[in-house]
């Protein structure tokens, strides 16, 4: 499968593909789901907190995707092996003055909304959000970039599940709930599956230009049960919620996913490297249904454990 295609430099296409909006999710799921667990364990729910932090996520997001296709660039990493979506840098779609310029104003907007949700949720969202923006800009970029390392899928698991989830169940209800950790750990696992797979894919070409990803240190085979392993574990952890209180059951509206998740591996393993960009967008769609049926599991548990009366509160108040 060719992924290039024409594209006017610095045209709206351009600007896309160096901003890689379709990874906006792997972002925004993990804030539907924490708002919506705060709605159902807490009965707590702002539409402006959400709004912010949603905001916040998918910022964080752009400017680590447009951080990466920079270095990347700088690094000149690209040798012509490597088979996935084109950098924009890379193509020419995008000089790199001007792509600097993008991720430093990107980076601005980042702080703003970092400042706005600390004066939100305090002390541990200020460090939530210093550590994303710090780990979003060294993932590609820094004298040690982390995508040259084992620890990517870690700190994906960290900031895109338990973090994310967890930081916006905070920003709502201004506390902690142990429970919050499983779909924090469940959204966290599918996206690490989707880097995983972008670096099964870059295998080759990760080991040609030095870099020594969790994929390379385990190779294929191994490489190949880890990645089922990200996959399934989600609907066991979810699963185990439903035993400790059985208002819990429409959180299992996520196993109407599993006969999709169930193809993956096997994918994996049939298709070949040029489609192989198709599972890690897959594995997007995934990770995207499995956050929409849990979000929805969360607003009917929200319903089920509801007072009548709580229906009536306002969820436009200021969140300040």
């Amino acid at each position: 499968m060719n992924n290039k295609k024409e594209i006017t430099p610095h045209s709206l296409s351009a600007w896309l593909a160096f901003m890689r909006p379709s990874t906006f999710w792997i972002a925004a799921t993990p804030v539907l789901v924490g708002s919506s667990f705060a709605l159902a364990l807490n009965g707590k729910f702002n539409f402006w907190t959400f709004l912010f932090t949603l905001f916040g996520a998918i910022l964080i997001q752009a400017m680590s995707n447009m951080v990466n296709d920079y270095a990347y660039n700088v690094r000149k990493a690209e040798n012509g092996t490597r088979v996935g979506l084109p950098r924009a840098t890379s193509e020419g779609w995008i000089s790199m003055s001007s792509a600097k310029k993008a991720i430093s104003f990107t980076i601005l907007l980042c702080a703003l909304f970092g400042i706005l949700l600390v004066i939100i949720g305090g002390i541990p969202i200020a460090l939530i959000a210093i550590l994303s923006i710090i780990c979003g800009y060294c993932y590609m970029g820094g004298p040690k970039p982390i995508a040259y390392t084992c620890l990517g899928e870690f700190l994906v698991l960290l900031f895109y599940g338990l973090f994310a989830v967890g930081g916006s169940y905070w920003l709502q209800t201004h506390s902690f709930n142990i429970i919050v950790l499983v779909p924090g750990l469940s959204l966290g696992l599918l996206g690490a599956a989707v880097l995983f797979v972008n670096n099964y894919r870059d295998l080759d070409h990760d080991k040609s230009v030095g870099r020594h990803t969790l994929v390379a240190v385990c190779g294929r085979k191994v490489s190949e049960a880890l990645y089922m392993f990200m996959i399934f574990l989600p609907f066991v952890f979810i699963g185990w919620l439903v035993p400790l209180n059985h208002n819990c059951w429409p959180f299992l509206f996520v196993l109407l996913v599993l006969p999709r998740a169930s193809m993956l591996p096997q994918y994996l393993k049939k298709y070949p490297q040029e489609r192989i960009t198709e599972v890690m967008l897959k594995t997007i769609k995934l990770e995207l249904l499995f956050g929409f049926l849990l979000t929805l599991g969360a607003i009917a548990v929200a319903f089920l454990s509801w007072p009548p009366e709580i229906l009536n509160a306002s969820i436009f108040n200021s969140p300040f």
